[in-house]
C-alpha cells in the first residue's frame, strides 16, 4: 500500500509540473514583444475591434481604423467652390484709361464738337458705369503639413459697363454723331492659378487661413486704344488678351463634420494685362465669397 500510495503521489507532481510547464510556455509566448491580440490592440488603443455587420469579429491583422478628424491637418485634400460678390469698385490703368476716354467725349460735346445724337437730337452726355460681376473660384488644396498646403485654382470674373461712343456717321453741319448708353460686357476672364496656404489651427473645427495666389489670365472684351474717340474704330475688341493674375485670400472654414465645411473668403485679385490694343494695363478688384469645402481624405495616420 506504501508503494502504490508513493508511486501516485508522484505521478500526481509529475502532471503538476508538466501543467505548470505548459502554462509558462503560453504566458512566454502572450509576453513576446509584437504579438498582440487584436482585442487587447483594440482596448488599448481606445477604439472597438474591427467587426462585420451582423457584430461577429473581422478576421485581420490590419490596425483598427483611427477616428476621422475635421479641419485641417496633414493628410487632408479638399475642394472648394466659392461664389463672390465685389465689395469695390474696379480700379487700375485699364479702368482709368476707359474713363479718359469718357471724359474726353464729354469734352468733344462741351465744346460742340459733338452735336447731335443718333435721334438728331441735342447730344448729351451720360454718365458712364463701370461694374465688377460676380467671381467664381474652385480650389483643389492639399496639405503638406499640418499647417501648410498647397493647390491649384480655376477663376472666372467679368466687368460690365453702360457708356456712350461717337457713331461713324455725320450730321448735317459734318460733325460725328453720338449714340445712347449701351450695355456691354468690358473684361470678362478665365484664369488658372496655383497657391500656397497657412492654417494656423490644426484639426480644429474653426479653419481660419491665408492664401497666396499667382496665375495666368485669359481676357476677353473690349477696350479703346487711345483717348482720343475714332469713330471709324467701331468694334474696338480686345484681342489676344491675357496676362499675370495674383493676390490674396483671407477667409475661414467651419466645418460641420468631418468631412464638410461652410466657406467665407475675401479675396484681393490684381492683373497685369497686355492685348493687341495695349502692352500694359492693370485691373484690381476685391471680393467677399461664399461657398462650400469638401474633404477627400479626413483620417487621421
Amino acid at each position: 500500500m506504501v508503494y502504490l500510495h508513493g508511486k501516485t503521489w508522484l505521478m500526481i507532481m509529475v502532471g503538476a509540473l508538466l501543467v505548470l510547464a505548459q502554462t509558462a510556455t503560453l504566458v512566454a509566448e502572450s509576453d513576446e514583444p509584437g504579438i498582440v491580440s487584436e482585442d487587447s490592440a483594440a482596448m488599448e488603443s481606445g477604439s472597438e475591434p474591427n467587426r462585420n455587420a451582423d457584430g461577429t469579429e473581422i478576421d485581420t491583422v490590419l490596425p483598427p481604423r483611427s477616428p476621422a478628424r475635421s479641419g485641417f491637418h496633414s493628410d487632408r485634400v479638399s475642394i472648394s467652390l466659392l461664389a463672390g460678390a465685389p465689395i469695390s469698385a474696379p480700379s487700375g490703368s485699364f479702368i482709368s484709361h476707359e474713363k479718359g476716354y469718357d471724359n474726353y467725349l464729354l469734352y468733344q460735346i462741351q465744346t460742340g464738337q459733338i452735336t447731335t445724337d443718333l435721334l438728331g437730337q441735342q447730344a448729351r452726355y451720360y454718365n458712364p458705369v463701370y461694374e465688377s460681376g460676380a467671381l467664381f473660384i474652385w480650389d483643389l488644396e492639399a496639405a503638406m503639413t499640418d499647417h501648410f498646403g498647397a493647390g491649384v485654382s480655376m477663376l472666372f470674373s467679368s466687368i460690365s459697363t453702360r457708356r456712350q461712343d461717337v457713331l461713324p456717321w455725320r450730321d448735317s453741319s459734318d460733325q460725328y454723331i453720338m449714340n445712347y448708353p449701351d450695355e456691354r460686357v468690358l473684361y470678362s476672364e478665365g484664369a488658372l492659378l496655383g497657391f500656397l496656404s497657412y492654417h494656423p489651427l490644426t484639426a480644429n473645427r474653426f479653419d481660419p487661413y491665408i492664401k497666396l495666389r499667382a496665375g495666368i489670365t485669359f481676357a476677353h472684351g473690349y477696350s479703346h486704344q487711345y483717348n482720343i474717340p475714332d469713330p471709324y474704330i467701331f468694334e474696338a475688341d480686345l484681342n489676344n488678351g491675357r496676362g499675370a493674375i495674383y493676390g490674396a485670400s483671407l477667409g475661414i472654414n467651419v466645418y460641420l463634420n468631418q468631412y464638410s465645411a461652410l466657406t467665407l473668403e475675401f479675396s484681393s485679385i490684381g492683373r497685369s494685362i497686355s492685348a493687341d490694343q495695349f502692352s500694359n494695363r492693370t485691373l484690381n478688384n476685391d471680393y467677399l465669397s461664399v461657398g462650400v469645402t469638401l474633404g477627400f481624405q479626413g483620417d487621421g495616420s
